[in-house]
């Protein structure tokens, strides 16, 4: 399938990069940790580790606990980088891949199925508007280069609040779809 051409670099924002690309794998990183299921399982491996290990005569069960929480926070954050690095470069490789970047927060475009798909999303810090500024910055650039490129746009959310915000902030966004609790929203270029 032949790709559509990228959009071009927004004024005001940085370019995806090996800066660019630490902050997003932290940021992603970080927000993977706050989940609460993460809470749970980490504190579920850390109680384990030191029933099972408590009896064996090992550390004390204080260090024990540590030990168990150190050990799965450290797995899941090498995972959630090594899976995003690896979706990143698929991405790279299967078409291309275009980011902005403000001091905050991020959006990454890259082509799939013959649409542009608006991804990875994040804020420094969830709540503040950081994602809102660069939105404000950034969407009627990418809104004007797909009409321009005749890409349609793709992008989808957990959060049916951001859905709605999202369709007020882009004209010609609608709900594709809602398939597991995600609702997929597409914009066809006017």
């Amino acid at each position: 399938m032949t790709h559509p051409p990228p959009p071009t670099p927004c004024p005001g924002t940085h370019p995806y990069g090996s800066g660019t690309g630490a902050k997003l794998a932290w940021w992603a990183t970080r927000h993977q940790l706050q989940k609460p299921i993460i809470t749970i399982l980490a504190g579920t491996v850390a109680l384990a580790t030191a029933a099972i290990a408590w009896p064996l005569g090992a550390l004390s069960t204080a260090s024990l606990i540590l030990l168990g929480l150190a050990t799965f926070y450290g797995a899941v954050a090498a995972t959630t980088v090594a899976a995003h690095l690896i979706t990143l470069r698929h991405w790279a490789r299967h078409g291309w891949l275009v980011g902005y970047f403000t001091a905050d927060a991020s959006q990454l475009v890259h082509p799939e199925d013959g649409v542009w798909v608006l991804s990875e999303h994040h804020a420094r810090r969830r709540g503040r508007g950081h994602g809102a500024q660069l939105r404000a910055l950034l969407w009627p650039h990418l809104m004007g280069e797909a009409d321009r490129l005749d890409a349609a746009v793709r992008m989808a959310t957990r959060v049916p609040m951001l859905a709605d915000q999202y369709r007020a902030e882009i004209p010609g966004l609608v709900v594709d779809r809602v398939e597991a609790g995600v609702v997929h929203l597409m914009r066809q270029s006017a």
